[in-house]
């Protein structure tokens, strides 16, 4: 369904190319830098041969992942021209579930290839004379989980990763080779060590993929346990970059793996549908879920020495950032804060603390755990006089009176904050109020003591001026 919700050559809405106009447009407002394609559990039995060509030619295969049939007319080259379209970075998923380290390198030079060799030739003569220059390229997806096809243990996948990182790098050594790593606390352990151990000199990225289940039904909506969720997962990031680290003393002088989270978002964990027949009839995300996606995009941002790729998932309807449907488009709540921080966010991540009370948190285990009321991160810009301060209050009942402290003294007491926020945190837009949650921008005026109020269950962005620069670079 969602590559029908984005490429369909007969919907009145599509281009010359088969895309329909206006969920592109919506897409292109989040200026994703990068997007991954096929996969995840999809990518582990992609036949990539099977989707390049006259697309008329293409026939219908099984997704063996899923066990239903599937098109084949969003294939590689559509895949390619719809990220530069957005002007997005192309990173693929290479399948090791049940395909080969040959068939992986074909694609490779399918792509990319520049001689008068057998795949380049076969680009050219599907029409593309220039190579699809595809730079990030990752080994799979999730093997160490018992539903993906090729499941493997940590020994096998780090020979595995190593070998075919060692040809990767072979055919082009400036390609960015992703390796799987594992986030689960009983298996992370084991998993990356000897992946790292294996593939140190090989690879450029620890990919990590956390999902933050809610239950829609639960008592309070699961206010407090998908809130949670971003806290959890930053400790995690400092405990597995501890881990590269460890490795790095083993390997002196050479760069160290960056992590790369491929898959994060909220999920609903009781409607999570994957059949060729479901077609989504609302949306599923609250305001609550866009205030955890805020707070990942804190995390990221204060984490940014350690994770400097991601990719939100999905795009589309299932656990996507829209729902759309033949006649449709909705923007989720979870769609709003990655738009806002994509224009008001600066490219240098800044050092702060943050003093305020505690809420009662929950557990993925539904344990109670402490979590801070309030969650920022800070950003500037190359001149360092625009400050951008992203706050997550993650207080359902309880506005907050935020006092900030620079350094420098502002230009001006009125700030611009742009804000998401609804009375009810579990508000949602529908297919019949689209608009029901999304940001606003207004001029606030600080206090006397350099402090504004934020309203409770609200992400806002306050942008703020200095009289001199906070940092140089």
């Amino acid at each position: 369904m969602a590559d029908e919700a984005l490429h369909n050559p007969g919907h009145p809405d599509a281009d010359e190319s088969g895309l329909r106009r206006s969920v592109v447009d919506a897409i292109g407002e989040l200026g994703a830098p990068v997007v991954r394609w096929p996969g995840g559990c999809t990518g582990t039995s992609y036949e990539w041969e099977r989707g390049v060509g006259p697309s008329e030619q293409r026939a219908r295969t099984v997704d063996w992942h899923f066990g239903y049939d599937v098109g084949n007319g969003f294939g590689t080259a559509e895949f390619v021209a719809y990220c530069r379209r957005i002007g997005a970075e192309p990173q693929i998923n290479l399948t090791t579930g049940t395909g080969s380290l040959r068939e992986a390198l074909a694609w490779i030079e399918y792509c990319n290839g520049t001689g008068d060799s057998v795949w380049a030739n076969l680009r050219r003569s599907h029409g593309y004379d220039e190579p699809f220059d595809v730079r990030y390229w990752q080994i799979g997806n999730e093997e160490w989980g018992s539903w993906e096809l090729g499941q493997v243990g940590p020994q096998d996948n780090a020979v595995r990763c190593r070998e075919w990182a060692k040809a990767i790098k072979r055919l082009n050594p400036e390609l960015k080779v992703l390796a799987i790593g594992c986030f689960e606390p009983s298996q992370a352990l084991d998993w990356n060590l000897a992946l790292l151990r294996e593939a140190w000199d090989h690879i450029d990225y620890l990919t990590l993929h956390t999902y933050w289940p809610f239950d829609p039904e639960a008592e309070g909506g699961d206010y407090a346990r998908v809130l949670s969720g971003p806290y959890r997962t930053e400790s995690a990031i400092v405990a597995i970059q501890g881990l590269v680290d460890l490795v790095a003393r083993e390997n002196p002088g050479t760069p160290k793996p960056e992590l790369a989270f491929t898959e994060w978002n909220c999920a609903d964990a009781t409607r999570f549908e994957m059949s060729p027949k479901w077609r989504p009839t609302d949306t599923r995300y609250r305001t609550v879920d866009a205030l955890a996606v805020g707070s990942f995009l804190n995390v990221m941002q204060r984490q940014a020495d350690s994770v400097t790729l991601a990719n939100f998932a999905q795009t589309i309807n299932v656990v996507g950032a829209l729902v759309v449907t033949d006649d449709e488009l909705v923007r989720e709540t979870v769609y709003w804060p990655l738009w806002m921080q994509r224009r008001y966010s600066g490219g240098i991540s800044l050092a702060g603390d943050t003093i305020c009370s505690t809420i009662a948190g929950e557990s993925l285990e539904r344990t109670a755990i402490e979590l801070p009321a309030v969650d920022v991160s800070a950003s500037t810009d190359r001149a360092g006089t625009t400050v951008w301060l992203s706050v997550v209050n993650r207080d359902r009942d309880q506005s907050v009176r935020l006092s900030v402290e620079l350094g420098q003294p502002l230009a001006t007491n009125v700030v611009r904050v742009h804000q998401l926020h609804t009375e009810d945190p579990l508000d949602r837009n529908s297919l019949a109020e689209p608009n029901r949650v999304a940001p606003r921008s207004d001029e606030v005026k600080l206090d006397d003591d350099l402090a504004l109020v934020l309203p409770p269950s609200s992400y806002s962005i306050i942008e703020l001026t200095t009289t001199a620069p906070l940092c140089t670079s």
